[in-house]
């Protein structure tokens, strides 16, 4: 039992729910923290990040198989800091991506619980931002997944 079930289970440890969002060749990237607290937790990949409180809610996708598997994040959008932002990739063209973490509020050294997205859709109403991300993006996926250059396969440049 990993130690989110663990939790879930027992009712102890407080859960940080954590979104970070970047766009493709962004160094920097959008921080998110469900609540009112700031979060400083470190990343699966070492990284020291502080997470500012929002207000921040998901819709997990069912567990079935449809093979549509989409995680639904709403943002406070009240400033429209958000929406510029992300409207702003869009307008250049870049995917944009976001993480998903899980922290046990007694272990902000590593996530428990890790979902690497891809925006789908957004949409803006009211005060918040609304995102559908999908866990695969086949569209985008390549076919076949090793593609056969003359570094795999030397016999190819003579065909």
């Amino acid at each position: 039992m990993n130690p989110i079930e663990q939790c879930y289970a027992s009712g102890g440890d407080m859960i940080i729910k954590t979104i970070e969002a970047r766009a493709e060749g962004e160094p920097d990237s959008m921080l998110f923290s469900q609540g009112f607290d700031e979060w400083t937790c470190v990343t699966e990949d070492g990284r020291t990040l502080t997470f500012p409180g929002t207000a921040m809610d998901e819709a997990l996708p069912k567990s079935d198989n449809s093979g549509y598997q989409s995680l639904n994040i709403e943002l406070d959008n009240t400033m429209g800091d958000v929406q510029k932002i992300i409207e702003g990739y869009r307008v250049a063209g870049k995917k944009i991506y976001m993480t998903h973490r899980e922290y046990l509020e007694s272990d902000l050294s590593f996530p428990t619980s890790i979902y690497h997205l891809t925006v789908l859709n957004r949409e803006y109403a009211d005060n918040t931002a609304t995102f559908s991300c999908g866990f695969f993006d086949l569209l985008n996926t390549g076919y076949p997944r090793g593609k056969l250059t003359n570094l795999i396969a030397p016999g190819l440049r003579y065909i």
